[in-house]
């Protein structure tokens, strides 16, 4: 004991740094008040207690002298009475305190730091939670369609324009033409005068002109053409506060044959109202150019020529006008190829001159088609195999594929309002239509356990169908529709 407190004593008068370095580092808060706690005996400031100490090691050497064991003790206990070793031995309890003081303050940093870190891993935690819940919601649903194979054999409909009760329908019309030049095979003496068709002006007054057959039209260079009927000139109007003049389409003749009356576009004035306020008002306008004026000699093809052009024709322009038709028809329409009809005229040029070896030949065709509505036509080909109400809204996707026939055969169009019987052979392939986005809004904020109630509302849902909400512990849809997905499957 008495040798272990010297030790203790003597560690600390020699190198008090030595033991304080071997004491773990603290705060700065708890390093000052260590230094506050700690007894005046530092050597480097307290100069007597070195003197003391120096004494007290003098006076130890010289009461320690290699004895026996039994005088040691005895020297021992003489020691410990000794006023010095009273001073060393509080030396040595101090110490004691502090490392036992220290060690305890260390173990409280301990758990305190572990405590804080605990909470910081449950905030984030949290914090993390919230995000994911936020920016990961979503939803995502499989909807089964409604479908069905409806197999028709010459089954009857009955469709209309403008005809309640009945599939509704409209009627399309295109023109074209196309024109193929055919080598002249022989000659022919003609005389024939030049014609085309010009636009008759009233910027006179507000009253209509009449203008009776034969009234005359002058070119400037001095050619007559004449009106072959009675026409009627409209009288001037106000468009915008603007006056318009009144105008009327008409064909016009030359007044004599031959090609030099086959003239470009021009003026015309009426010589008829020459020295009236009328002739300055009152003029023509060309609207095609003058053709067809002949007179002796000109080339002619065969009739034979003239019908392998018209049936080549005849086929292409079908071809053109029905594909046109398919690409122009409105959305929602069903076209079939036998509700089209066609009308064609075709034209010769036969003011080609003796000189020329080619004719050309213009056929012009016209396309009238009947029109059904999509929809309407699903759901009355559906209704054939049981009841269908009028929400449901169904495609076809084959319809168009369906073989048409008319019950009655037809060769024209028919006339608007006329019923239009027809019947329909095939299968067709229907599947019922959802409106995904009036699913996604009625689903919008909802609770899972209202989804089989909404999905009941739209007819064409075949059956309860699979949902998932993300993140999982999530029991309602998300507010924004955006962030609810609709699949839509056939089984």
């Amino acid at each position: 004991m008495v040798k272990k407190v010297i030790e203790d004593v003597v560690m600390i008068k020699k190198d008090p740094a030595t033991f304080f370095k071997s004491v773990p580092d603290k705060e700065k808060d708890n390093e000052k008040e260590v230094k506050r706690e700690l007894p005046p005996t530092s050597v480097s400031k307290d100069s007597s207690a070195v003197n003391e100490f120096r004494k007290g090691m003098n006076h130890i050497e010289e009461i320690l002298p290699e004895t026996e064991s039994e005088e040691q003790e005895e020297k021992d206990e003489t020691m410990e009475r000794s006023p010095i070793f009273e001073k060393m031995k509080q030396r040595h309890e101090e110490r004691e305190s502090f490392s036992e003081e220290y060690a305890a303050d260390q173990e409280g940093a301990i758990r305190g730091y572990l405590a804080k870190g605990s909470l910081i891993l449950l905030f984030l935690a949290a914090v993390g939670a919230v995000v994911w819940s936020t920016v990961f919601y979503s939803a995502h649903v499989t909807l089964h369609l409604k479908h069905a194979k409806v197999t028709l054999n010459n089954q009857e409909f009955q469709a209309a324009t403008g005809v309640l009760g009945v599939i509704p329908s409209q009627i399309m019309t295109l023109s074209g033409e196309d024109t193929v030049k055919l080598t002249a095979t022989g000659e022919q003496r003609v005389t024939k005068k030049a014609s085309g068709k010009i636009v008759i002006y009233n910027n006179f007054n507000t009253q209509p002109q009449v203008l009776v057959k034969s009234t005359r039209f002058e070119t400037p260079d001095g050619k007559i053409y004449r009106i072959d009927a009675r026409v009627v000139v409209p009288g001037m109007k106000k468009v915008e506060g603007k006056d318009v003049p009144g105008s009327v389409e008409v064909t016009v003749f030359a007044d004599e044959a031959g090609p030099e009356y086959n003239i470009g576009l021009v003026d015309f004035t009426i010589p008829g109202f020459k020295g009236s306020p009328r002739y300055q008002k009152f003029y023509g306008r060309s609207k095609t150019v003058m053709t067809g004026g002949a007179s002796g000699l000109v080339k002619t093809i065969s009739d034979a020529d003239v019908e392998t052009a018209r049936t080549a024709l005849t086929k292409t322009l079908k071809e053109k006008l029905y594909a046109d038709a398919k690409a122009k028809k409105p959305n929602g329409t069903v076209l079939y190829p036998d509700a089209v009809f066609f009308t064609f005229t075709d034209t010769i040029n036969d003011s080609v001159q003796s000189t020329e070896k080619d004719v050309p030949f213009t056929l012009k065709g016209t396309l009238e088609a009947v029109l059904f509505n999509e929809d309407e036509l699903s759901r009355r080909i559906v209704k054939t195999t049981g009841e269908v109400t009028e929400d449901e809204k169904i495609n076809i996707n084959n319809i168009e594929s369906l073989a048409f026939m008319w019950k009655t055969p037809r060769s024209s169009v028919p006339e608007k309002s006329e019923p239009l019987d027809f019947r329909l052979s095939g299968s067709a392939s229907a599947v019922w239509k959802l409106d995904t986005s009036a699913f996604r809004r009625a689903l919008a904020g909802t609770s899972l356990t209202d989804y089989p109630r909404i999905s009941a509302k739209f007819p064409g849902i075949e059956k309860t169908s699979e949902k998932k909400i993300s993140p999982f512990w999530r029991h309602t849809f998300p507010e924004k529709i955006e962030k609810i997905e609709v699949e839509t499957v056939t089984d």
